[in-house]
């Protein structure tokens, strides 16, 4: 039986620091959770990246770059940079990805995974426009998909 592999943006690593009082924030906060929790029994497998790890380099609050240092080693897989990634990523940004957003796209895409994960509302729509190669989707919709799974 295939798990799923899961790229996570920084900003679904991030979602528990937001504003909570937000409804949609909260749930998000929530699925973001279960995310965590099904990566740690092995029920989905999370992707770490090299350029999460430098995005996660760049937090000004010790607080929140601490806690997504030691998220990320739930990650089972790290992706390194490589000239697929550099390629695919330029062309994204061509077809109207943002530049780090286009970097995260590509890092999965090109790795094979499943699902790219984020809080994002326009990158899901413009990937999703652009037929990318996995299912790009916010966190409680992933949690919504791979509830359907019997295999979790």
């Amino acid at each position: 039986m295939k798990t799923n592999l899961v790229y996570l943006d920084m900003n679904v690593y991030n979602r528990s620091f937001d504003d909570q009082s937000q409804w949609r924030i909260k749930m998000e906060s929530t699925a973001c959770q279960i995310i965590f929790y099904l990566a740690q029994e092995q029920n989905i497998e999370l992707v770490w990246s090299f350029v999460l790890e430098y995005e996660n380099s760049l937090n000004p609050f010790p607080e929140r770059h601490d806690e997504v240092r030691l998220l990320s080693q739930i990650a089972q897989q790290t992706i390194e940079p490589s000239k697929d990634i550099l390629q695919r990523s330029e062309e994204l940004e061509k077809a109207g990805i943002k530049n780090m957003d286009a970097v995260h796209l590509a890092c999965a895409e090109i790795f094979g995974c499943d699902f790219f994960v984020t809080c994002d509302d326009k990158l899901i729509k413009k990937a999703n426009r652009l037929n990318v190669q996995l299912d790009v989707c916010n966190p409680i919709n992933f949690i919504q998909k791979v509830a359907e799974d019997e295999t979790i």
